[in-house]
């Protein structure tokens, strides 16, 4: 296993599932655009600080950004994820709704 590959990839994969351009990703992390590109692309290593604050805006443990796995466990990991924010997001709803007829 290619470690620098796998994390490179990893963060194309999980910027990709979240919905965020390289751009926002670098706007999340405090970080130009390039410097972004450049750590996808392989050109720079991060620090374990700056792995930190990628992990932290793409919403995943660190340790995911080096972990090789199947196709089937990333989807369960984002839609766990969703489905999670969704909830929140009804129930949230479903409050409001109900003070409102107070």
């Amino acid at each position: 296993m290619d470690l620098s590959k796998t994390f490179m990839g990893n963060i194309r994969k999980y910027r990709k599932l979240r919905g965020l351009s390289q751009e926002k990703l670098a706007e999340l992390c405090g970080a130009s655009y390039s410097h972004i590109k450049q750590i996808e692309e392989g050109y720079k290593s991060p620090s374990f600080a700056f792995i930190s604050k990628i992990a932290e805006s793409l919403s995943v443990p660190p340790a995911l950004l080096f972990t090789d796995e199947s196709a089937e466990q990333t989807y369960r990991i984002f839609n766990s994820r969703q489905i999670e924010a969704e909830l929140i997001d009804n129930l949230t709803g479903n409050v409001k709704a109900a003070f409102a007829k107070l």
